[in-house]
């Protein structure tokens, strides 16, 4: 059985304290002096906390997905916050443009593992990063970000947890939720955000789910969190009884799609949790918490030492639904 990585580090460290010995007694002088800051520097390179680089795609995710959720994992693998490991986080704020920035950024920082949070932010970081090791996280479909093919055959620096459809592959229960909640809605807008694969994917799926339902979808795209209000509007002059919302563009406009929707009584559905405490009034999602232990636990297993080519994806399963008031 392989050694845990604290211990393989205190061999090393033992093994470099013998040979800085061994040459101390055999220089002279400053040479002395230069093995003597050597050692030091060998030593505090090897007992420095792993930095784990967070990228976040838009911020409608609490900690308790990420950060909160990551740390548990970590623990489980016997890792310490601090001790071995520290977090450095960064958003693109919705605006998707940043992503390659964000992501060259932790390579610069010399991350010792980039955990890619929502589609976008995986499909950039496998465009630009060969060697670094990635685990995405709160996704839908690392397939289509170009990570692999199957759970077990994919890039060999990638790994990490997904949810196809965020916990409704063909959007049958969100329709199905929206029917509960909202029952004298005749029509559900969507707005979403075009420049994003899945954010289409899921307006076409829910768009089929509503027809067999018979519920008549209008969809309007929404680019950049600053449309949020007028594209809102555009859906409310159309007399829709609900709200759905897909796209990181999309949520980051959430605080001006809820104030506009508010304003006409009519309800806002979130793939999201966190929105709920923003003002949405249903969601179904899948449960990143425990997802975010498993990605954790990976992150983990990479630090000390495993290659994330010989770990396989994680499909989450567990799926969750939240009413506000309820």
């Amino acid at each position: 059985m392989a050694a845990p990585a604290r211990s393989r580090r205190f061999s090393r460290l033992a093994t470099l304290a013998l040979v800085g010995s061994l040459a101390a007694a055999c220089a002279k002088g400053g040479d002395q002096g230069a093995g003597a800051k050597a050692d030091s520097a060998a030593a505090g390179a090897a007992s420095a906390p792993k930095t784990i680089a967070i990228i976040r795609a838009a911020d409608w995710i609490g900690a308790e997905w990420s950060e909160d959720a990551l740390r548990v994992g970590l623990s489980e693998e016997g890792l310490e916050k601090d001790r071995d490991y520290v977090f450095k986080l960064s958003s693109a704020q919705g605006d998707l443009t940043t992503l390659p920035s964000l992501v060259d950024a932790a390579v610069d920082q010399k991350a010792a593992v980039i955990v890619t949070l929502q589609d976008e932010t995986l499909k950039s970081a496998v465009e630009r990063v060969k060697e670094v090791p990635i685990v995405f996280h709160v996704l839908s479909d690392p397939f289509a970000a170009g990570a692999g093919t199957s759970d077990s055959s994919h890039a060999a620096n990638v790994t990490g947890v997904y949810s196809p459809g965020f916990g409704d592959p063909m959007q049958e229960r969100r329709v199905a939720l929206i029917k509960r909640v909202a029952p004298k809605a005749k029509s559900i807008g969507v707005l979403f955000s075009p420049g994003e694969a899945l954010s289409v994917s899921l307006k076409d799926k829910l768009t089929a789910a509503a027809d067999k339902a018979g519920l008549k979808v209008v969809a309007m795209p929404l680019n950049s969190a600053g449309e949020g209000t007028e594209a809102t509007n555009a859906l409310l002059a159309k007399n829709v009884g609900a709200i759905e919302i897909f796209g990181n563009a999309a949520h980051a406009a959430f605080e001006s799609i809820i104030a506009a929707a508010k304003e006409k009584g009519v309800p806002v559905f979130s793939p999201s949790p966190f929105e709920i405490m923003k003002g949405a009034t249903a969601a179904i999602f899948p449960d990143f918490q425990e997802g975010g232990v498993v990605a954790g636990q990976m992150i983990g297993r990479i630090l000390k030492g495993e290659s994330p080519a010989g770990i396989p994806f994680y499909k989450l399963e567990t799926t969750k639904e939240q009413v506000a008031g309820e």
